[in-house]
């Protein structure tokens, strides 16, 4: 049977709750898959166009970010599987029992971002968010790679051991025994993917630069490859040698002899993983958290009715045009087209239909054109418009009352529609009641302008996926509110301090925070009485009793009552005291220690350059508060209070360069870790506390000039501000927004996407008066 010009859906394996982010293959007939819904998955085929799950595995705290298959060794004669995850660890899985990893190896202080495995099966390499890559051979690290800048996105292991890394820093290295032997340069973006090329001489690299490019092992660049328009993510090698690309424009690219051979578009805005069959099939794992499979082999095509579903999906798919190389409104054709045979197999045309622009592709297969997409803000007016000695691509005319002369709106297509119709409003003197009345009415009648991506989705770090087009809302309810006092004895005889700080009215010009905003208050008296009252509890509990203080360690605890005096100082034992106290008594005992070692650590450098029982300051802090385990869904009460404290606490490490530099190192794991947190509770100090770390974390990474840091804060921060309505998290989020942007050019692009609406209407809408200014101020500087 002749194969299809053109690849056709096959399966689709659903199971994944969140991005379908990393895929492996063996053979024909098993795929290996990761997620952000922190699981792992193992799928084998039951049919021509059929795969089942077979097994999930659960061993990761956070994302599985990679995988990998490593072939079969005497000591793994049945192969393993490779995860790499959020948490910082590696798992090895036999696949003859996957209830838990064979085998963790740890080492890395990030998340791990890329794993690969040598044709024998001995040696793994990884890398990570720390910079660096690791070699392993037998569960051992024999060498650390260093030498990148930023995050290492790609690696690759050749038969002769050698080593090939890419990275964030833009650029390729090739390593012998840990020594870069040979740098690859050439890419004006991050390197995202890596895949060797059929006779081992030479290699592919995919990068955020939107290309592909060919490399030879002396570092020669032999051809770059155009035809994606957003980042690449992946990469992969068919049987025939042609290469696979995926990434951020929607689509699987086949690339043959230097040539694109075969687009195809998925229903989803990202591919974020690929993996090539030997039966020459595709494997893409997308931002919807699904694997879909395609074929050119007809008898491996998807039932009528999946593929139906499929194409469905994909011709309702909602594009800009911001997301289609090279688009000009002069590219769009009349409906008439679509009469016409494409010029070529997979030739992609825009068509307009009323105020949208709809996207086909010729399938030769069929002579049919095919709807793959819609392009919602390009269908444009051909000649500007005046008003007000300005030109304009559209003018409205607004009736506002019967009889009277309509407003004129001047609206262009690059502009934000909420910050026009506040414009048109004030300019009127309408109230700004109807503002989102205004903005409804630009965006149906300017033929589509986008105002975000329609699928509801959210992502880590540029090089994760944070600088896609994601919604920019306004707040919702779905923020937190209300607060407590001391939850276990109740009235106001403790009651945890609010912390943080507030705000103000801000200057004209927008001047972003520069210092850190620390929780210094607190009565330490009331803290330490509530320390000793449940000292006495856990004194008279026979099961609880041995984690009591000491009479020496209660005396070290109520000797920090002087701790705010100019001339006190922590001693180690009290230190040790005070630890023993937030790590080993019960959880819902532990609150007053850690409000106790909040101010400890701002008045002492002591916690940032002690490390009892070899833990850091942040590892510490994580254990007695949790951050590093929360629960997947609604917080308890006791968790709440913890997590708050030791949130806390990592904000007022940066009282001293030493714990700050603790905190900025771990600052990838821990916006991880907090991820959703303030969807999961509804104590207003909670959502204020973490918002606070996130603008310390901005200032730091101004401090420590690190934009790729800096982006990975300001993803964060724009899923965060999207669903809360505290005022105290408004101001400062809208101001990450603002530190971040006025110190790197990339943070200020990838802004102006991620929050810009939702920073207009914050300046109207927002929580306080503090919160308008600043969001008008922010908004402002950001549309400059």
């Amino acid at each position: 049977m002749a194969p299809s010009l053109s690849y056709k859906l096959s399966a689709v394996l659903s199971g994944h709750s969140s991005d379908a982010r990393a895929l492996a293959a063996q053979g024909n007939d098993l795929l290996v898959s990761g997620s952000h819904d922190g699981t792992g998955r193992i799928w084998k085929r039951e049919g021509p166009n059929e795969f089942a799950q077979d097994n999930v595995l659960v061993g990761h705290k956070g994302a599985v970010r990679v995988v990998t298959i490593v072939p079969p060794t005497t000591d793994s004669p049945n192969g393993l599987v490779a995860t790499g995850g959020a948490d910082n660890v590696i798992c090895l899985w036999d696949p003859t029992d996957f209830a838990q990893p064979a085998m963790k190896l740890t080492g890395h202080s990030g998340s791990i971002s890329a794993l690969a495995a040598s044709c024998d099966g001995k040696t793994i390499v990884s890398g990570s968010w720390d910079s660096t890559a690791k070699v392993w051979v037998d569960g051992v690290c024999t060498h650390t790679l260093v030498g990148h800048q930023h995050t290492v996105w790609a690696v690759l292991v050749l038969d002769d051991g050698s080593v090939i890394t890419g990275s964030a820093d833009k650029s390729i290295c090739l390593w012998v025994n840990g020594q870069i032997k040979q740098t690859f340069s050439g890419h004006t973006d991050c390197v995202r993917a890596l895949a060797l090329l059929p006779g081992g001489n030479r290699f592919a690299s995919a990068s955020n630069d939107t290309t592909v490019r060919i490399w030879s092992m002396d570092g020669k660049c032999q051809a770059v490859l155009h035809g994606h328009s957003s980042f690449i993510y992946a990469l992969s090698v068919l049987p025939d040698g042609a290469i696979v690309s995926g990434g951020e424009d929607r689509t699987a690219r086949v690339w043959k002899d230097g040539k694109l051979a075969h687009t195809i578009f998925v229903p989803s805005t990202s591919v974020w993983d690929i993996a090539a069959l030997d039966n020459g099939d595709i494997a893409c794992g997308t931002s919807d958290g699904l694997v879909r499979i395609f074929t050119r082999d007809k008898a491996r095509a998807a039932s009528a009715g999946d593929a139906v579903h499929f194409a469905e999906a994909n011709a309702a798919f909602m594009m800009s045009k911001k997301t289609i190389q090279d688009f000009h409104p002069s590219m769009v054709r009349e409906r008439d087209q679509l009469s016409s045979p494409g010029e070529t197999n997979e030739q992609v045309i825009f068509v307009r239909s009323g105020s949208f622009v709809e996207v086909y592709q010729w399938e030769q297969d069929s002579g049919k054109w095919i709807q793959v997409g819609q392009v919602s803000d390009a269908a444009g007016q051909a000649a500007k418009k005046k008003f007000d000695g300005k030109e304009y691509d559209y003018v409205f005319d607004v009736d506002i009352q019967e009889g009277a002369p309509p407003l004129k709106l001047p609206f262009n297509a690059t502009e934000n529609p909420y910050t026009a119709a506040q414009k048109f409003l004030e300019k009127n003197g309408l109230s700004l009641e109807h503002l989102d009345t205004v903005a409804d009415f630009i965006t149906k009648n300017a033929d589509g302008v986008t105002l975000g991506d329609s699928q509801q989705q959210s992502y880590a770090d540029p090089f994760t996926g944070g600088s896609r087009y994601v919604p920019n809302q306004a707040a919702n309810s779905s923020g937190a509110a209300g607060g407590y006092g001391d939850p276990f004895t109740g009235g106001n005889r403790y009651v945890p301090s609010g912390g943080g700080g507030g705000g103000g009215s801000a200057s004209t010009d927008y001047v972003p925070p520069s210092e850190y905003v620390l929780s210094k208050q607190g009565n330490v008296s009331a803290i330490i009485k509530k320390l000793t009252e449940f000292n006495f509890l856990i004194a008279q509990d026979a099961a609880a009793s041995p984690m009591a203080f000491e009479d020496a360690q209660m005396q070290s605890i109520k000797s920090m009552e002087a701790l705010s005096d100019a001339s006190f100082v922590v001693t180690e034992d009290m230190y040790k005291s005070l630890l023993h106290a937030a790590l080993k008594w019960p959880k819902d005992k532990r609150f007053p220690a850690l409000d106790l070692l909040r101010l400890v650590i701002v008045f002492s450098r002591l916690p940032a350059l002690s490390q009892p029982e070899g833990k850091s300051l942040v590892e510490c802090v994580g254990e007695a508060a949790g951050i590093f385990e929360l629960p997947p869904n609604a917080l308890a009460k006791q968790d709440e209070i913890n997590l708050m404290m030791g949130v806390r606490a990592l904000s007022n490490a940066f009282a001293t360069k030493e714990g700050g530099d603790l905190v900025w190192a771990d600052h990838a794991k821990i916006i991880e870790a907090l991820e959703d947190s303030w969807m999961k509770t509804t104590n207003k100090n909670l959502v204020t506390a973490v918002s606070n770390l996130y603008l310390n974390l901005a200032i730091a990474a101004t401090k420590k000039n690190d934009d790729d840091g800096g982006l990975n804060i300001l993803s964060a921060a724009s899923r965060f501000l999207n669903v809360t309505n505290s005022a105290d998290a408004q101001l400062r989020l809208v101001n990450v927004f603002g530190v971040l942007s006025t110190k790197f050019q990339l943070c200020k692009d990838s802004a102006r996407i991620l929050g810009d609406t939702t920073i207009v209407i914050l300046g109207i809408n927002g929580g306080s008066d503090a919160v308008k200014d600043a969001a008008k101020q922010v908004g402002t500087f950001l549309s400059a």
